[in-house]
């Protein structure tokens, strides 16, 4: 492929295809790295929010709790944040939820910018090869005084095969790095509509558990009204926090 050089004798007298083949293995590395997380976290975010909603309605919090650590999806963790907050106002549960999703985004863009780095900078470098083995090609003509083909010609290899070298590893960076975006783009929109599903069954839960405790405080008086006296209105009863048993 290279004439009487082997591999790695082109690489010493290339330093540009050195520096090209660490930029290839970094970003085969990295694409590598967040191909294996975006697989390990990847759920079905709708059965998720169907399964949370469902144990929700037993009025355990603790369940739903449980249920969110079983997975490893980011919607688990953002519901779980969720759940462990759900005592607090609707303006506070939803500052909260805001972080915990912002949170899984910067996870998710982490190491992103290696790759995007990697698709700029590959081309300039395999630019820069070009320029320094025709740089080369001339300099081997100036010395021999001649224009032979075998003079120039490890220049000209060397300067093709460094943009030959900086293309593939662009285009290998800028393909994982579009691949990738189009992922968070797409669980970060999951996210938000879990959030608003998430809203959904906070208020029916506080609505249970609001007449539970009306139709509690209301069966107490009743019981204590003697045989013939009318029902006395029932006094207001103070709620107990139904999250006692999650948040302690």
């Amino acid at each position: 492929m290279f004439g009487e050089l082997s591999i790695i004798d082109f690489l010493i007298a290339s330093p540009t295809m050195v520096v090209l083949a660490i930029c290839s293995i970094i970003t085969v590395g990295f694409a590598v790295e967040r191909l294996l997380y975006f697989n390990s976290t990847r759920s079905n975010t709708r059965q998720f929010m169907n399964e949370l909603g469902n144990r929700m309605k037993n009025g355990n919090p603790r369940t739903a709790l449980d249920y969110c650590s079983q997975s490893n999806s980011p919607v688990a963790r953002v519901m779980a944040q969720g759940i462990m907050h759900m005592g607090r106002s609707r303006d506070e549960l939803l500052q909260r939820l805001d972080t915990a999703i912002d949170m899984e985004t910067v996870e998710m863009e982490r190491n992103l910018g290696v790759l995007g780095t990697m698709s700029n900078i590959a081309p300039l470098l395999g630019l820069f090869g070009t320029v320094v083995g025709i740089i080369r090609a001339f300099a081997a003509i100036a010395k021999s005084g001649s224009g032979g083909g075998a003079v120039v010609a490890m220049g000209v290899s060397e300067a093709l095969m460094t943009t030959a070298a900086g293309i593939v590893v662009a285009v290998i960076a800028t393909v994982g790095f579009n691949f990738f975006v189009r992922q968070i783009r797409t669980r970060t929109a999951q996210l938000e509509d879990a959030r608003e599903a998430y809203f959904t069954i906070w208020h029916q839960y506080n609505k249970r558990a609001k007449q539970a405790t009306g139709v509690a405080a209301t069966s107490n008086v009743s019981a204590n009204i003697p045989n013939g006296m009318p029902a006395a209105r029932p006094k207001s009863v103070k709620q107990e926090n139904p999250l006692a048993s999650v948040l302690s």
